[in-house]
């Protein structure tokens, strides 16, 4: 090893490489961390859009344009969390049909 990168040689444990690290194991695995990861973006954007609808009411000083552009801004972030509750129910009927459940 060259001696510039001496220090790093402990940053790699010399563990027994057959321990389950709470890694993937299989497809079933990384499909369930794609579905929660893909329901818990469409959450947080949903509730930016709903925080960013309140702001622009709030700022728009009573102007009809400003308080119909808050108005869109809110109905399509409450459709967002239809649509991310909708998208976990499926997950949750499709995976249990299928047998897969959640991560432990």
């Amino acid at each position: 090893m060259n001696k510039a990168f001496e220090y790093l040689r402990g940053a790699i444990p010399d563990g027994d490489p057959n321990i389950n690290s709470g890694g993937t194991k299989n497809l079933a695995d990384i499909a369930t961390i794609f579905a929660n990861i893909a329901i818990i973006i469409g959450f947080g954007l949903a509730t930016i859009a709903i925080a960013y609808s309140f702001v622009m009411f709030i700022t728009g000083g009573g102007d009809p344009k400003s308080v119909q552009k808050a108005k869109r801004a809110l109905t399509w972030g409450i459709i967002g969390l239809l649509v991310s509750a909708g998208a976990w129910g499926v997950k949750y009927v499709f995976f249990n049909l299928l047998g897969i459940g959640d991560l432990s």
